[in-house]
């Protein structure tokens, strides 16, 4: 967002408009640690500290319209104080970029160095500092994400980084009045270094838990549901909101963006939150432009979901229905008189239409319920229909539709009892 070359030449306000008309309400962005490792700009986008200690005034001038242009188009910002720039050798993300390091003049010999050596810490601790003072009380900051992807950049153990995170979590709520969450941005399970991230999570330094996914094995979008709602329902057990902080793949097809599209759906109905990664691809496994027809998506799942909150019900991740077709999955979402339905047709065949698929809904409360179809991806009306729940399982037709669908099913009223007239009183009472 700050750097118009990633960004379509838009301005930050532009940017930030732009996502807000296409129903987006959360930005993740770094503060970036590699100072230089591109080709040289003056002063380098996102290079926030280009010398241990000095901030640079032009830079931190572009976060402060990022956080001017959210506060004015309602989206929230999760700001990334450490990101980037661990990495030996990297010409973008370079260990030998970071101002911190010993090869630019800081106290830290080797990445590792960064998150143990005292004096390194002193620094760090100016850096958070000055983020809180400069930035903590916009209304636009929703979460400070305190590291990107230690596995994947430097690659930093656990042993390293996890610690150092508590204390930066402990250091950040002494600063903070307003106790924004804090979270880091591990990739999360599968591509750890020592161990795994669970000590953070559990930890009382974290806030939200936060992991990302990218690779081959999910390019398949019936892989990547499965992976996502697997693992967002494991890291539930932690009773902290999860967030999906990134996921992305080069290689989604045009026009459908149907990777990017069953990402944010089955998330969304698996009960996290998720952001999508958006960049000129450099790397094929994470990084796709946010085309007008990419963000379409986006879009439709706004719209759905404030249909689906119009009643004032909080929805939350219900037990799957069951699809009378294997292979294909539903998700749900249910509170109070509303609940919302995701459909994924099965991988065999997939592309071509679905018929005479039928969905056992356990849970509806007894009643009349009025069920609306969408298509998912256009936001079009497919029709709907009224449908008697007895308590226990409610079978429910699906119309025909390609790839994946959505529904409503919003509890109609009980109707009143009829009012009985009053007996007139017998002649001789008169």
């Amino acid at each position: 967002v700050y750097d118009p070359t990633w960004s379509d030449g838009l301005s930050i306000d532009a940017y930030v408009a732009r996502m807000a008309e296409d129903g987006m309400n959360t930005l993740r962005i770094f503060a970036i640690m590699g100072c230089g490792g591109g080709p040289p700009r003056d002063p380098e986008p996102g290079c926030l500290e280009p010398a241990l200690g000095r901030f640079d005034e032009t830079v931190a001038a572009r976060y402060d319209e990022i956080f001017a242009a959210a506060e004015r188009h309602g989206v929230r910002v999760v700001l990334g104080v450490y990101a980037i720039g661990f990495t030996p050798g990297d010409a973008w993300k370079g260990w030998e970029a970071n101002p911190y390091s010993a090869a630019r003049g800081g106290p830290a010999r080797t990445p590792r160095d960064f998150f143990t050596d005292a004096k390194a810490r002193e620094a760090e601790l100016r850096r958070l500092r000055y983020v809180a003072a400069r930035w903590g009380a916009s209304r636009a900051l929703l979460s400070v994400d305190l590291l990107n992807e230690p596995e994947w950049d430097g690659p930093i153990p656990e042993s390293a980084w996890m610690p150092w995170a508590e204390e930066m979590a402990r250091v950040w709520r002494a600063l903070d009045p307003y106790d924004h969450p804090v979270t880091a941005g591990p990739v999360g399970l599968h591509a750890n270094v020592e161990r795994d991230e669970r000590p953070w999570w559990e930890s009382g330094g974290c806030d939200v838990v936060q992991w990302h996914r990218y690779g081959q094995d999910v390019y398949d979008v019936h892989a990547l549901a499965r992976a996502l709602v697997d693992t967002i329902r494991d890291t539930a057990r932690y009773g902290k909101p999860v967030l999906l902080g990134e996921f992305g793949w080069g290689g989604d097809p045009a026009p459908l963006w149907d990777h990017t599209h069953v990402g944010i759906w089955a998330s969304t109905f698996a009960g996290a939150g998720v952001l999508s990664h958006s960049a000129p691809v450099f790397q094929i496994d994470s990084d796709a432009p946010m085309t007008p027809e990419r963000a379409a998506h986006f879009r439709t799942l706004s719209a759905f979901l404030r249909r689906a909150e119009a009643g004032g019900d909080d929805l939350a991740p219900a037990p799957d229905p069951v699809p009378s077709i294997p292979g294909a999955r539903a998700l749900a979402l249910a509170g109070g008189g509303t609940t919302a339905l995701w459909i994924h047709g099965p991988r065999e065949g997939y592309g071509a239409p679905v018929r005479g698929l039928r969905l056992a809904i356990p849970g509806l409360a007894a009643g009349r319920w009025r069920v609306s179809w969408v298509d998912d991806v256009t936001g079009a009306d497919l029709g709907a229909a009224t449908v008697e729940a007895r308590g226990g399982t409610t079978a429910l037709e699906v119309p025909p539709f390609v790839r994946h669908v959505a529904a409503l099913a919003v509890r109609a009223p009980a109707a009143a009892p009829p009012v009985r007239a009053a007996a007139r009183a017998p002649p001789a009472a008169r």
